[in-house]
């Protein structure tokens, strides 16, 4: 890699750590510096996107002695950006808002209509409902594995007593999809935008206030970004708050968008109870607090 980064960026590079299977951080005489190795050749024409809207969320991507962010590298491509502390996690809070202001921020500098045929809501249909009946599926193998245990631990106990919440929130989300079929039936376009898909807390940058990391940058219904949080971090399914005050309040939603997020939100998100059984109870309480909390958002779209 030192060879590399020296003869297309004309950096001396001392030492380097690897912090994950394709993230490493450089040592140079120049300062210190974060190489990322990546397979998605479409990054370079996101990030193109995001220097010509001159949006200012991301980190500085370093273009190379050719005026290109890709570098091939090992039959993938590198690029290469500043070190940016992400800070402390001890201000998850401070870091959600953040990162919620700033979708609404992306969202709302990047957004076009893009034209579509009623194939296209077919297709998204049939997806969205694969995905309700998998989550219908596998509460229904945990309840029925419970029920056939003779000694129910606590956590046990808890989902069986719950179930039927999670069942009339998948329920729920056909209702809305079958209503947000319903109000797109004579549409021919959708606003579309950058969007992020790819929050993680190491990924937020409080002091410099910008997101660093780029890799799951795609064109896509801005909702998507919501849902994806969501399903893929427990740590916040019982903040909704934040989400109501710091992106709905400045991106505003339209009508099908609204009735679309409504489905997707009452999309159960998996939580796997393991051996820790303090750990299972909180999960499980925040997934019954996230049902609660769900009616009430609702009411604010």
């Amino acid at each position: 890699m030192k060879e590399i980064i020296l003869k297309n960026y004309g950096l001396h590079v001392i030492g380097e750590i690897k912090l994950s299977s394709h993230v490493f951080k450089l040592k140079c005489e120049e300062g210190y510096y974060v190489a990322k190795i990546t397979s998605q050749k479409s990054l370079q024409n996101m990030y193109d996107s995001i220097e010509t809207l001159n949006l200012s969320c991301f980190v500085h991507i370093i273009p190379n002695d050719h005026h290109e962010y890709l570098t091939s590298y090992q039959q993938q491509y590198l690029y290469l950006m500043p070190f940016i502390e992400s800070g402390s996690q001890h201000l998850k809070e401070m870091k959600i808002q953040f990162y919620f202001e700033t979708l609404a921020y992306l969202h709302g500098h990047s957004f076009y209509d893009m034209k579509v045929n009623q194939q296209y809501f077919h297709t998204l249909e049939n997806d969205v409902l694969k995905v309700i009946q998998e989550r219908m599926a596998y509460y229904e193998q945990m309840i029925t594995n419970y029920e056939n245990e003779l000694y129910r631990s606590p956590s046990q106990w808890l989902l069986v007593m719950n179930y039927y919440r999670i069942y009339d929130a998948l329920c729920l989300a056909r209702q809305y999809l079958s209503q947000y079929m319903n109000c797109v039936q004579n549409c021919r376009s959708i606003r579309i935008c950058i969007t992020y898909k790819n929050f993680d807390y190491q990924h937020i940058s409080l002091k410099s206030k910008c997101l660093i990391s780029l890799d799951y940058l795609e064109m896509d219904l801005p909702i998507y970004d919501i849902f994806d949080m969501y399903q893929k971090i427990p740590d916040i399914l019982f903040d909704l708050d934040c989400l109501s005050q710091s992106y709905l309040k400045k991106f505003e939603l339209r009508e099908e968008e609204k009735l679309l997020l409504c489905c997707l939100m009452n999309i159960v998100p998996i939580i796997q109870l393991e051996h820790d059984e303090i750990d299972n109870i909180i999960k499980l309480s925040r997934l019954l607090y996230y049902l609660d909390s769900i009616h009430d958002f609702i009411t604010q779209l």
